[in-house]
């Protein structure tokens, strides 16, 4: 058509962009190196966070350790029967042995059979020191050109409980002079770390933890806990006793002797403890523990006992006496203080001062809740926190069963001038050292 102009269209072609390999390259790899970096955040916060939740679904159990406190029987406690039934017992005794001396007999035994007695001490002590395990003691000392060192010093422990998570030792602390880091080796002498678990200051006796976890598996089958037997009786005096652990200050030491007697007493605040005497030698640093020949452990050897007796002869705290103080131990716990000082009313005083049979206070420590309270020197104790008190040993396991900051009854027999009367008055407990 005329005067139509004819109009030519443009045509575009879009074409891809080329690919970029390099920035493809960038890209990928950066995605891969958060990916990484993701999965190890993930991992790392799983790692850290996984035993706080599996702690608090599954709490460990830990067993609590108790070594209850041996009855007395009826035949210890002190009153005008039992005195008399005493007498009657000790004059049986003796026609017994009047008819042992006129029968003749005797025994005699031969060198080989006094050899083979020490054999068999020797492989009985052996198998006993299964339950023994040496405690060192770490500390840093300055030297003359102010550098620091380390120290080790070591005491015989026993192996006295296992809680489900650690292996409770008890030693002597007095050989390890103030260290800051403890180690244990076993029977096997494989060692791990350790920590103090508790300590008494009166008697020096503390416990040391190894956790079970830290133990190779041949060590916790290897290891043994000991029999705790019994220290009371008249029997014990006079009977066959080995001595273990480190009797002459060297791991691995022995020594055989007899129970001289168990009438001594270590007295401190609150608690009287009976000890044992032997005819053994002894050393400055004397450690272990004493057992008799059916692998009791009836004696724990510290320095107080030593001192306080015999320098030159082992002596041990009765095991009996000291139970209860070593389950607290085991368990962390702290012993109430009250703060007297004294002994048990004996027969003779009792007859010829007219003193009613419990605990004479010989002294009240100053500033301590039983002064306080008002208990005063003479008084006699006969029953504290509801138990009945008859000796001291049974008035040390009454306070031993309270929490310190608690409040108890305490009753007691004060002299008026002209006879005894009965006192009741509360005292609230401190906390011993």
């Amino acid at each position: 058509m005329k005067g139509r102009e004819e109009y030519s269209f443009v045509r575009e072609t879009v074409k891809n962009r080329p690919i970029n390999k390099k920035k493809l390259f960038r890209r990928t790899m950066t995605t891969v190196i958060f990916a990484v970096v993701f999965g190890l955040v993930a991992c790392l916060t799983f790692i850290l966070i996984e035993p706080v939740i599996n702690r608090a679904m599954n709490p460990e159990e830990i067993t609590k350790v108790v070594f209850p406190e041996e009855e007395i029987s009826p035949d210890e406690i002190l009153t005008e029967e039992s005195v008399a039934q005493r007498e009657e017992s000790l004059q049986e005794v003796v026609e017994a042995a009047k008819e042992v001396v006129e029968s003749g007999q005797t025994q005699t035994s031969t060198i080989e059979a006094y050899q083979k007695m020490y054999a068999d001490f020797q492989a009985f002590a052996r198998e006993s020191e299964k339950s023994i395990a040496t405690v060192v003691g770490i500390s840093e000392q300055v030297d003359w050109f102010q550098g620091t060192m380390e120290n080790e010093n070591t005491t015989s422990g026993l192996i006295v409980a296992e809680n489900g998570k650690e292996v409770l030792i008890l030693a002597d602390a007095n050989n390890l002079h103030d260290a800051k880091e403890y180690r244990v080796s076993f029977c096997d002498k494989k060692s791990v770390d350790a920590k103090l678990k508790q300590r008494d200051t009166q008697t020096g006796l503390a416990v040391y933890a190894a956790k079970l976890s830290e133990m190779e598996e041949s060590t916790r089958e290897a290891i043994k806990i000991a029999t705790l037997g019994s220290s009371t009786g008249e029997s014990v005096v006079g009977s066959p006793v080995i001595a273990i652990g480190a009797p002459y200050g060297t791991s691995g030491s022995l020594s055989y002797g007899v129970v001289t007697s168990n009438g001594k007493k270590l007295s401190f605040a609150d608690a009287v403890y009976n000890m044992l005497t032997t005819d053994m030698g002894a050393v400055s640093n004397s450690s272990g523990v004493m057992i008799n020949l059916s692998g009791e452990v009836i004696g724990i050897i510290t320095q107080s006992a030593r001192t306080e007796v015999h320098a030159d002869a082992i002596s041990a705290l009765g095991i009996s006496d000291v139970k209860t103080l070593i389950a607290k131990l085991s368990n962390g716990e702290k012993r109430a203080y009250i703060g007297i000082k004294g002994m048990d009313v004996t027969e003779d005083a009792n007859r010829e001062t007219g003193v009613p049979y419990g605990v004479y206070v010989s002294e009240v420590l100053t500033d301590s809740p039983a002064m306080k309270a008002g208990v005063l020197n003479g008084d006699v104790i006969k029953g504290i926190a509801g138990h009945t008190v008859t000796s001291f040993r049974e008035f040390r396991a009454s306070v031993f069963s309270v929490e310190p900051g608690s409040i108890v009854e305490i009753q007691l027999m004060r002299f008026d001038g002209e006879e005894y009367k009965e006192l009741k008055m509360e005292i609230t407990t401190g906390e011993a050292e």
